[in-house]
């Protein structure tokens, strides 16, 4: 279903609230200046072997959760167990800069914590400084929750779902990030948020995971790391927008901006996570034509899920199996949208259709590359340019999805250009990787396209977009 002038989903509607019913928030790269964990002396290819080996990770730590998940199985985290959590690099690829908690007596103000944006968990949870033993390494001070006047843990009269309770109060257990591990105590508080305007805005009462034992979180190698927890963006009790649902009806969108730049290209503008009203971007019209898609969820994962239907290769509809597509009763199969996973992986089923027909495309269009028996990088199909001419054609990849929403990956995100590091000629890598379970569409292939959710009508709305201009 193709929808010009959507402006229904931004209706009028009266909510008997004083807080904004929009909210606009700006996303931090992990590789942008404006990260906290930014380094300037990676090059763009050694940038993109990183994010091929975080995105494997990732995909491997949600395999892990699918067979906890099918097993039911979790190992209870005590808060007298001494073990000093492994510290590794991060998955996930965007973060939030947040203010938690009230401090002061006049000039009330909040503690600044970065968070890593996630819409694939529901938890929003922090380190906290209350009893615990276990908490990784971070620069800025744990937070302290007993000085907040605005945080009230909850009592075991009225605990949250999925939590226990134990001393007094609820107790959230989360198992995730390739074992990662985070037992938290259930509370509300208020938090603040720096706006695109530079103004702030509070939401008070929000639940969060106040934590106090972390197992084996990846949340970066470095002496200098400033994250300190997630920012839920998943369905679930526990969810932003669970919890916002009043506010901002279940609407949030973004509009990503490449990941890895071109060498003499204008530098990155900023990036906006947006909330109710907010959602369309100021440069957006409303003649701007938009796909529209269901999303889901499954009772396995808090994460969205789209109706695939089909993919093609340029031209070429590949027919695939639906037995690929269809999310089965285990949880596994499926296609989700996953912002937090940087490259876009195929169940193997389909994998292996999409690279034959992709082979094809390249033989049939192409008299100048060379298919390389061991490719670089991590990649599972990468060509090399033999000679001229230097153009190599490759082609665009189509993911249909149900209404007719049709989302285009162009050549430019299909193949990864760079040179190959034996004998420095061009090279040309197919930017899908194949997984076991299900199909991830991942943060390289949502650039350049608005992307709105509204998780309350299950709708995923889509466009092509100049992301550097609508932000």
């Amino acid at each position: 279903m193709v929808l010009k002038i959507f402006t229904f989903i931004l209706s009028a509607t009266s909510y008997n609230t004083k807080i904004s019913n929009g909210l606009t928030l700006k996303i931090i790269h992990r590789d942008s200046p404006d990260s906290p964990i930014y380094r300037a002396n990676l090059t763009d290819k050694e940038r993109m072997k990183n994010y091929i080996k975080l995105s494997s990770a990732k995909v491997k730590s949600l395999e892990i959760m699918l067979v906890v998940s099918k097993n039911k199985s979790f190992i209870s985290l005590k808060p007298n167990r001494d073990i000093r959590p492994t510290i590794t690099e991060h998955f996930d690829l965007y973060m939030v800069q947040v203010g938690i908690g009230t401090f002061g007596e006049e000039n009330l103000v909040s503690k600044i914590y970065y968070l890593n944006l996630n819409t694939g968990t529901e938890l929003i949870w922090t380190q906290c400084k209350a009893a615990g033993n276990n908490h990784f390494h971070q620069v800025d001070p744990l937070f302290p929750e007993s000085e907040s006047s605005s945080y009230h843990p909850i009592s075991c009269d009225n605990c949250p779902p999925n939590s226990k309770c134990e001393a007094g109060v609820c107790i959230v257990n989360i198992k995730y990030h390739d074992n990662a591990r985070v037992s938290a105590i259930a509370a509300t508080e208020v938090f603040t948020f720096a706006t695109e305007s530079g103004h702030s805005q509070s939401i008070p009462n929000i639940i969060f995971g106040c934590g106090i034992n972390m197992l084996d979180f990846p949340e970066g190698k470095n002496e200098h790391n400033k994250i300190s927890g997630t920012l839920g963006m998943g369905y679930g009790f526990y969810g932003l927008m669970e919890q916002t649902q009043m506010m901002f009806r279940g609407l949030f969108s973004y509009c990503l901006q490449p990941i890895v730049r071109e060498r003499h290209s204008s530098p990155m503008t900023p990036m906006y996570l947006r909330f109710g009203n907010d959602v369309l971007p100021g440069p957006v019209t409303e003649l701007m034509t938009m796909m529209s898609t269901s999303i889901f969820r499954n009772r396995h994962f808090n994460q969205y899920y789209l109706n695939i239907q089909d993919i093609s290769v340029d031209s070429r509809r590949l027919i695939l199996n639906p037995y690929f597509l269809t999310i089965r009763d285990d949880g596994t199969a499926g296609f989700i949208i996953q912002s937090g996973t940087t490259m876009t992986y195929l169940i193997r089923g389909v994998y292996e259709v999409v690279m034959l027909a992709i082979k094809d495309f390249i033989r049939i269009n192409n008299n100048n590359v060379q298919e390389m028996k061991t490719p670089e990088m991590g990649y599972g199909l990468c060509y090399r340019r033999l000679y001229n001419p230097k153009t190599v054609i490759l082609p665009t990849v189509t993911f249909h999805f149900s209404n007719n929403a049709d989302y285009v990956i162009p050549t430019r995100y299909v193949f990864y250009k760079s040179k190959s590091s034996k004998n420095n000629k061009d090279m040309y890598c197919m930017n899908f990787f194949p997984d076991n379970h299900r199909s991830y569409l991942g943060a390289f292939h949502q650039v350049d396209k608005l992307i709105i959710y509204d998780t309350k009508h299950s709708v995923l709305y889509f466009a092509e977009a100049d992301c550097s201009q609508v932000n």
